[in-house]
């Protein structure tokens, strides 16, 4: 169960999820698959600021939030904590999906793909076709790029790694200088 949050802004879709997501879920499965793998191609990286701040540069730089995020999955112990996209108009063929984990009050994994609008093409969207996770992924990072925003591109796997063996290597680091 998602913790409470204090921004009503996102307290507001999980509530409607919670009420109107059944029927949305099996309306969704009618023409395609509601729930979408946050898989490695489309990783971001991680950005080092408070998902805040993030998220208002995002709406300074034309992405609308929405709160279909509840249907991405990502790794196992993270939840998808925002869903935003980019249009260059309402009705653009195609959309810049950008999705937001958090993983500690100032890191944030982001992921992107470029995917059908779901305004214009909703049944190509619901099912999912000709998702583009590198070029999402690609056009996300020159985003941040222009914008002066460091990234870290290491997945959580390896990042958890390299911590995991700098942690043992440490004592027998220290043993040798010891002397």
């Amino acid at each position: 169960m998602r913790e409470t949050v204090s921004d009503f802004r996102l307290d507001i879709p999980y509530r409607i999820r919670h009420l109107i997501g059944p029927w949305l879920t099996r309306a969704a499965r009618l023409v395609g698959q509601p729930e979408f793998k946050l898989r490695r191609a489309g990783y971001v990286g991680t950005v080092g600021i408070p998902k805040a701040e993030f998220e208002r540069e995002l709406s300074q730089s034309g992405f609308a939030w929405g709160p279909v995020s509840w249907y991405h999955q990502p790794s196992v112990g993270s939840d998808p904590d925002g869903s935003w996209t980019f249009r260059r108009a309402p009705l653009s063929d195609r959309q810049l999906h950008v999705i937001l984990i958090d993983r500690a009050p100032d890191r944030i994994d982001i992921y992107a793909h470029w995917e059908y609008n779901w305004f214009r093409h909703p049944i190509k969207h619901a099912r999912q076709l000709d998702i583009d996770r590198e070029a999402g992924s690609a056009t996300m990072q020159s985003w941040l790029d222009g914008r002066d925003i460091g990234y870290e591109t290491n997945s959580r796997v390896r990042r958890k790694v390299r911590r995991a063996l700098r942690r043992l290597a440490a004592p027998l680091l220290s043993r040798g200088t010891a002397r």
